[in-house]
């Protein structure tokens, strides 16, 4: 038996809110909590707690490995289910069922008051939608970490009200998420790339991500940022994904690759090859991208472009998951996605109705980003501005906070400064003045971040002038006054 986290406690109590005819009264319910917090767990507890009261439960996933993962963490929970799937025997006496939407539509439908549909945002296919008509009195339940769409549709049709668990951020501030490092390690040139049903065409992107240029970053990337650490790479297609692992190999790395065509005992063994160790990169063509629970995991590489925000976050979402000895999850991106659609670590607004796209993509629409809200990091931790793509590469991206951008301003004036010769102290003079006229405070952090650039250039000016300069500065802004020379 497993232990709820507190989190998990209150996203149960507000499904069952939401389905109560005496509060919510609303039948059809859309979870949404991110990947690697337990959404297996939160629906499993509804089902034991339904299968106490001797209720039928229907349990839908999109694949045969999540329904066996359903069937695992069930029997966990104290729950015995049937499978409805190909190659696995079924049990219709049971009242919790278990099925791939893929064989439920060519068998007969067992009998179910709560129709639980895992990884919801497929729940637009026609065979799920289906669903609605088959069971029209059924309480549902769609859980997913990525409530989108390609196509911008909307889940209003299907579902009543949208349940959102929590920032991405909470769940780093509570532990329950390991942080991540977002790294550029390559900016494919995708203008010439054509669109197939809205996302990129995948013969072109493996034109593309084939280049040598390319490939190389992929392995450099990998012993520059997360060597000897376990990574999934997500590959365009199979010729690509097994280049990619041929690559790792040639260059003392063990690498495997996995498709949905690798026989289900090979794929265990590369597997648990993985988290022992053995095995460093699993290159992977579309599988392990949702539902997949390995917290073994250390680093992904994003090898392929793809229009999908629900795609990408699922990907990055691999190594965010806690794991012993784990301080914090690598993202080498080689595919340019954090200029598809922002930054892989930030509060997202989810919602239920259609999105409505603009030229800027899905970086507006969910994130309320755009790549000027970017700043890029180097290993010794100063900032740099991202003005052109290509100046990100080997960096690790950073949300552009105001502190940030004071950063920046700092380093504007110290090298001007420099250039024309003046003192530097004149540099700690002009910027201040600028906070002034912006009406903007100097905080303890710009502080430390400004005073070790002027240390690094050897520049050796006691701190205490920046307190000074504090202290004058905010004198001036609330009383209106000139700040001091």
């Amino acid at each position: 038996m497993y232990e709820l986290r507190d989190y998990q406690k209150r996203g149960i109590r507000q499904i069952f809110e939401a389905w109560d005819p005496k509060r919510g009264n609303m039948k059809k319910v859309l979870f949404q909590m991110a990947t690697g917090t337990g959404k297996t767990t939160v629906f499993s507890e509804i089902v034991r707690k339904a299968h106490i009261k001797e209720k039928d439960v229907l349990i839908v996933a999109h694949r045969a490995e999540l329904v066996e993962q359903i069937v695992n963490r069930l029997e966990v929970a104290g729950v015995q289910s049937g499978c409805i799937s190909a190659s696995f025997e079924e049990n219709r006496n049971l009242n919790v069922q278990v099925a791939s939407i893929q064989t439920l539509t060519r068998r007969k439908k067992p009998k179910a008051e709560i129709v639980i549909i895992d990884e919801c945002h497929h729940s637009k296919a026609s065979t799920y939608k289906k669903l609605w008509e088959i069971y029209p009195d059924a309480w549902f339940l769609g859980v997913t970490a990525t409530p989108w769409r390609l196509s911008g549709e909307g889940f209003e049709e299907q579902f009543e009200t949208l349940i959102c668990l929590e920032n991405l951020s909470y769940f780093f501030k509570n532990k329950h998420l390991s942080p991540v490092k977002h790294l550029v390690s390559g900016v494919p040139n995708l203008t010439k790339v054509k669109k197939q049903m809205k996302d990129y065409d995948l013969k072109m992107l493996n034109n593309i991500m084939l280049e040598n240029r390319l490939m190389a970053n992929l392995v450099n990337s990998y012993f520059q940022h997360a060597n000897g650490k376990r990574m999934i790479v997500f590959a365009v297609d199979i010729e690509h994904s097994l280049e990619i692992a041929r690559r790792y190999n040639l260059n003392g790395v063990k690498a495997e690759h996995i498709d949905a065509k690798t026989p289900k005992a090979e794929r265990k063994e590369i597997l648990e090859s993985f988290k022992s160790g053995e095995t460093l990169i699993i290159s992977n063509v579309d599988i392990i991208s949702e539902g997949f629970d390995v917290p073994a995991c250390d680093a992904v590489q994003l090898a392929r472009p793809t229009k999908s925000l629900a795609l990408y976050l699922q990907q990055v979402g691999r190594c965010m998951r806690k794991a012993e000895g784990k301080e914090f999850g690598i993202v080498l991106d080689n595919a340019g996605l954090w200029l598809e659609h922002g930054l892989s670590n930030i509060d997202r607004h989810w919602q239920i109705e259609p999105w409505k796209f603009t030229s800027s993509s899905t970086k507006r629409n969910s994130s309320n980003e755009d790549t000027s809200s970017f700043a890029a990091m180097d290993e010794e931790g100063v900032f740099h501005d991202v003005i052109r793509p290509q100046e990100a590469e080997g960096l690790e991206l950073v949300n552009m906070t105001e502190e940030i951008a004071d950063c920046l301003s700092f380093h504007y004036y110290l090298e001007n400064a420099l250039e024309l010769g003046h003192k530097p102290i004149s540099a700690i003079y002009k910027f201040t003045e600028h906070l002034f006229y912006n009406k903007k405070y100097l905080s303890d952090f710009v502080i430390d971040y400004a005073h070790k650039r002027l240390i690094e250039q050897g520049i050796d000016y006691k701190k205490g002038i920046w307190y000074h300069r504090k202290k004058d500065l905010k004198n001036a802004i609330d009383n209106n006054l000139p700040i001091l020379i």
